[in-house]
């Protein structure tokens, strides 16, 4: 008889403590999934500067900067005006790479309105040569509002970034093209939700 209390007694605290295991374990991080959604989220969706390794690049074009591995080659012409190629593969060919320029902005402001009110503009001059192009919901990437077009040429999937910068004076375009039979969409999504974030203002 002592023998089958002890057996129920030993069950009973091993099914507690079981219990109490799966109440302290660890809740997901309700931003977790904000964050690995990299820059296409949802409208306004706000991201905070990721840790970038000490080896990577920075990327600047005067009034702002991003930064991408150090296995990725840049190019400049001039203050306003950089590229960065994504790196070659075994055959010496890279799948794609990023335009970063910065410009006079002669709106006013540079909140959410001006933002899309540049992006009224260049929803017109991308509508000649971008295929399926699609307007995202805007991005806030360390407190910076980009609009976001999404599309294709043809031959590469495109993505255009745009934003104001503080003060309303400047702003800055980031065009992402990535060769098509180098690299699906996921995989061109993947590098730029790598890169954007790091973006920052001068």
């Amino acid at each position: 008889m002592s023998r089958t209390i002890a057996i129920a007694a030993l069950a009973l605290i091993t099914v507690t403590a079981l219990a109490g295991c799966g109440d302290d374990a660890p809740t997901a991080d309700p931003t977790a999934s904000a964050s690995a959604s990299g820059p296409n989220g949802t409208e306004s969706s706000e991201s905070s500067a990721p840790d970038v390794p000490a080896n990577w690049q920075v990327a600047s074009v005067e009034v702002a900067q991003l930064q991408v591995p150090p296995t990725w080659r840049l190019s400049s012409s001039g203050d306003l005006s950089l590229t960065a190629r994504a790196p070659e593969d075994a055959i010496g060919i890279s799948p794609g790479a990023a335009t970063f320029q910065g410009g006079v902005h002669s709106g006013n402001g540079d909140d959410e309105a001006a933002v899309d009110a540049l992006a009224t503009l260049e929803e017109k001059t991308l509508a000649n040569d971008v295929q399926d192009l699609k307007r995202l919901p805007n991005e806030t990437i360390n407190g910076s509002i980009f609009y976001h077009f999404q599309g294709d040429n043809g031959r590469e999937w495109e993505d255009h970034y745009g934003t104001v910068v503080p003060a309303g004076e400047h702003r800055v375009a980031v065009t992402w093209r990535f060769t098509k039979a180098d690299i699906d969409r996921k995989g061109a999504e993947a590098l730029i939700g790598q890169i954007m974030p790091t973006y920052q203002v001068l």
